[in-house]
């Protein structure tokens, strides 16, 4: 009985090892079969992990790409201002330089017209005064000639004239010489005027009286202003004139 109860309980021992080895063979083979499936779905996810980076990827260098294109743009835009911009500056420079040559151009001509009205008037002025050159004897050769009076020596400034009167006004005096209009004296408040030795004014002095006048040019109008006029009517007898320096005075020459 011991006997057969020892086999009994060893064959039972064997059987629940056995079970076991069986149990831990079907485990093993289980989870060496769920193993290559658990990869592959782990580098499933990577993969679509890496087309996922690399779909961003795309889309960041397609936005990188359309600014760098924008930028491209804007250069070349630019790039054309700044070509316009110089255009323009150039033409204007062009301009401003055409337009100072100009200038200095009319200057040029303006003062070189100004130098010639200046030589002419400076020529017309010594014609004039030429012209006028005061007479020291009197005009024809019986004319009367008016006596000076006293205090009536004219300065350094003064320049003296004598001629036929062709018209007188309070204003002026227009003076001939040789029948020709020479000289019209601007008469004035402080003028002194005397006819036939007697003070007057310009007014009493009659068309055609012989006249020895002393003026004075304004320097501001450049007209002649009498300073003393001494007349002697036609029907008057010429008073005796004023000896010159070492002469003796001249009797009264009858017309």
């Amino acid at each position: 009985m011991k006997s057969r109860t020892t086999w009994l309980t060893a064959g039972v021992a064997a059987l629940v090892v056995g079970t076991a080895c069986q149990d831990g063979d079907r485990t093993r083979q289980e989870g060496t079969r769920a193993a290559p499936g658990q990869e592959v779905e782990q580098a499933q996810a990577r993969s679509e992990e890496a087309f996922d980076s690399a779909r961003d990827a795309q889309k960041e260098a397609s936005r990188q790409q359309r600014e760098a294109a924008r930028a491209q743009e804007d250069l070349q835009h630019k790039q054309q201002e700044l070509q316009e911009a110089q255009a323009t500056a150039q033409k204007e420079s062009q301009e401003a330089q055409a337009s100072q040559q100009q200038a200095q151009a009319r200057t040029q001509q303006a003062q070189s017209e100004a130098q010639q009205a200046q030589a002419s008037a400076l020529d017309a002025q010594r014609r004039l005064q030429q012209g006028l050159t005061p007479s020291r004897e009197v005009v024809g050769q019986n004319a009367p000639v008016a006596a000076p009076v006293a205090n009536a020596q004219p300065s350094a400034q003064d320049q003296q004239i004598s001629g036929e009167v062709l018209s007188a006004s309070s204003r002026e005096v227009l003076l001939s010489q040789g029948g020709e209009p020479q000289l019209r004296l601007q008469v004035g408040p402080t003028t002194q005027v005397r006819v036939d030795g007697r003070a007057a004014s310009a007014a009493d002095i009659q068309e055609g009286a012989q006249v020895r006048a002393s003026y004075r040019t304004d320097a501001n109008s450049g007209e002649p202003r009498a300073l003393r006029i001494d007349a002697t009517s036609r029907t008057q007898p010429a008073a005796p004139a004023a000896p010159e320096s070492g002469e003796s005075s001249p009797g009264v020459v009858p017309r």
